[in-house]
Formats: C-alpha cells, structure tokens, sequence
C-alpha cells in the first residue's frame, strides 16, 4: 500500500509543477491515462457444466496496479434479465464468486466488472446446469469459446450476449 501512496505523491507533484492551459483534473486524468488505463483482468474465466447440487466457482484476477475503483459481479439468466451479485461493499473477497447447491436457475452467464475513471473490463463464464434446457446448443457453446479463446475482448468492454435464432 505504500508505493500506491507515493506513485500518488510523485502524480500529483509532477501535475502541481507542470504549467499549461489544462485544469488540475485534467491533468491528474491524463496522468492516470499515461500510466495505467483501464483495469486489467488476467485470466480467462471458464465455462462451467455441472450438475445439480454442485458448486460454481468463478474467479477473476484483477489486476491491482491501475487504481481499480470497483469490482462487480453480475448474473445474465437465460430469460435476458440481469442481476447484480457483489459490489465492493460486499462482505467477502471480490475477487471470487461462489454459488453453492446450483439449480436450473443459476444457469446463465457471471461476469466480473472491474472499473475505473477510464473505463471497465469484463471477463465473463457462462453456467449450465444439467438436467436444464439450456437456449444454448453445443455449437453457440463452440463459437464463445473460439471467441475467448482468440482473444479478441482481452482488452476491450464485452458482454457476451448471443440471441439465437429458433432451432429450425
């Protein structure tokens, strides 16, 4: 906690000695800018399927280095609605997110949002429980993953939300 305490001290001596047009928060935004940007989350949460009565557990490395404001964590169901899980006030570590006894309705995706002034990054997992009839089929399941897999929201905003065609 101290280097946080003296990166913030070098910051603002550097934006306090610095002359320009540009106002205190703007330049305290560029500085912030120039040295971290949006939060970074370092793994890649898995999708899960289980069954009945079994537990989920997500995970979600967050890098702590770029001044992280918050950390949520979010449930998509399968009907389109979405529910707010945990926020920072939440008692427990942020960093995790377990459901205990799962059941058809924990089916969905959990995603975790880590934010700052510069914008947010999300990692999400989709859930399947057995047993449910999920909108999901083997090959929707194959494209998330490929998707992921490729990388191609490592460093971007990303819900993933499919709407799928009726099966035909």
């Amino acid at each position: 906690m101290m280097w946080k305490r003296i990166l913030f001290f070098v910051i603002l001596l550097d934006i306090f000695t610095q002359s320009s047009a540009e106002t205190i928060g703007e330049k305290i935004l560029r500085k912030i800018g120039k040295t971290c940007g949006q939060p970074k989350i370092n793994n890649v949460m898995r999708n899960l399927t289980l069954n009945p009565g079994d537990t989920a557990r997500f995970r979600c490395s967050v890098d702590m280095k770029c001044m992280v404001s918050y950390i949520q964590w979010y449930h998509e169901m399968n009907n389109g609605s979405m529910t707010l899980l945990r926020t920072g006030a939440t008692q427990g570590t942020p960093y995790r997110y377990t459901v205990r006894n799962v059941d058809p309705n924990d089916s969905g995706f959990y995603s975790c949002v880590a934010g700052n002034i510069l914008g947010e990054t999300v990692s999400s997992a989709y859930l399947q429980v057995n047993g449910t009839n999920s909108h999901f089929s083997d090959v929707k399941m194959f494209f998330l993953a490929v998707l992921i897999s490729l990388g191609i929201f490592s460093d971007h905003i990303f819900f993933v939300k499919l709407r799928i065609l009726p099966q035909l």
